[in-house]
């Protein structure tokens, strides 16, 4: 039954992205037929994670006390009345009421899919859960691509849109007959670690401001910034600058999505192999994701000074591959170090935190292309190089706090034992 509940978190992950990614992918149809410029349309890419990150906060929030399952079936109903809603868009205006309200119930997808996941499966087979169920992000991102594409050159975004709602009312009706958790609690072999105590909700800020918590935090804002890029602005960059035509830039999506979910299996698979081996997060978990993050900067730093597409491409690919994997590496380390009665809560809350990234990222992107002009390539650039330096950053800011000795509160009773008992 766990790997159908995973299946079924698995495609809704993968609808998550795919309506967050069809705004970017029918961006020149949307900008055409609403009169936006580049400046509105990077605003209606801001408004969606401004309400994203209040979804997650709230929706995250209810995890402590409701039932995951009836939670997620909420807000895939949320997504239908939100994408059916398309129809009626008439106006720039009206765009943004209708991704404000997909932002709010997308919000808590990522919150509650971690909660729910987290009951199916131990500690020692998470990395590989978690890798499996945001590879769907990947596909939503990427693989949806042609088929999104193929739709919104056919039919138009709007019944594109409302194909988008119909799958997730199918989704949400489906998952009403799973089960709503396993008959016998799950056992985790490491009991040193934070995720298989329980800890009473009032600690809950206590935790976050955990030096390690925190750098995983942001981690989370770094994935985040280049998702919504890759969201917004990642289709524009493959035809404007890249120079290739939108059935050839789908596939290369395709392309870059399938590469992206296997690598991030197999990374997952083979940090949860380290994980068992030496019981320690800063030699398997940590110690990847420093990696991947440095193996990134450099690749999204090389796409700003190579010119021809071949390499324009690869190079961009292998930022983007890399990047499919920080969200799985960061939440596999988070379950293992809070909670698990706060799993939820503090997931949801943290990616109200890393949602900023989506607030600002499109706007800024946007405003730097407005501002080079007809130099748009340099614009794409900067908005480049800001990632380069967030990924640079995050990663030394694993490095200075892992080995931090701080406990989660100040009452050692209530949470036990400390953070640096589960990294020895």
């Amino acid at each position: 039954m766990r790997w159908l509940v995973l299946a079924m978190i698995f495609a809704l992950s993968v609808l998550n992205y795919a309506d967050k990614s069809v705004l970017g992918l029918a961006a020149g149809p949307m900008m055409s037929q609403l009169n936006l410029n580049y400046d509105q349309f990077g605003l209606v890419g801001s408004s969606f994670f401004a309400a994203y990150a209040i979804g997650s906060i709230i929706l995250g929030t209810l995890t402590y006390r409701y039932n995951t399952k009836n939670l997620l079936i909420m807000i895939a109903a949320g997504w239908t009345v939100s994408l059916l809603s398309a129809y009626f868009v008439e106006s720039f205006i009206g765009l943004i009421i209708i991704r404000v309200v997909l932002g709010f119930f997308e919000g808590g997808t990522y919150g509650l899919c971690v909660a729910h996941i987290a009951k199916w499966f131990s500690n020692e087979t998470r990395g590989s859960a978690y890798a499996i169920m945001t590879s769907g992000t990947t596909f939503g991102t990427y693989l949806a691509a042609p088929i999104l594409v193929l739709l919104i050159n056919s039919v138009g975004w709007q019944h594109t849109f409302a194909v988008l709602g119909i799958i997730s009312l199918i989704w949400a009706v489906i998952f009403c007959f799973l089960k709503t958790q396993p008959k016998k609690t799950i056992e985790d072999t490491n009991a040193t670690l934070p995720s298989t105590k329980e800890a009473p909700f009032k600690d809950i800020i206590n935790i976050m401001l955990n030096p390690y918590v925190l750098s995983v935090m942001a981690v989370g804002f770094v994935s985040m910034w280049i998702n919504t890029w890759v969201l917004t602005w990642a289709p524009t960059y493959l035809t404007k600058i890249v120079g290739l035509n939108s059935q050839v830039m789908s596939i290369v999506f395709a392309g870059m999505g399938i590469a992206g979910t296997i690598f991030a299996i197999i990374m997952g698979k083979y940090t949860d192999v380290l994980f068992r081996k030496n019981k320690c997060l800063i030699k398997s978990y940590d110690r990847v994701l420093i990696t991947v993050l440095i193996t990134g900067a450099v690749a999204f730093g090389v796409t700003t000074v190579v010119e021809t597409p071949i390499l324009s491409v690869v190079s961009l690919g292998i930022g983007l591959i890399m990047n499919t994997c920080l969200l799985p590496l960061g939440t596999t380390i988070k379950t293992l170090i809070v909670p698990k009665n706060l799993i939820g809560s503090i997931s949801g809350i943290s990616l109200s935190f890393t949602s900023m990234a989506g607030v600002i990222g499109p706007y800024i992107t946007g405003y730097l292309i407005t501002l080079a002009g007809d130099h748009i390539r340099s614009g794409f650039n900067s908005g480049v190089l800001i990632v380069v330096a967030l990924y640079f950053i995050s990663a030394m800011i694993l490095i200075l706090t892992r080995k931090r000795k701080t406990a989660f509160t100040k009452n050692e009773k209530s949470i036990t034992p400390v953070l640096v008992e589960s990294m020895k």
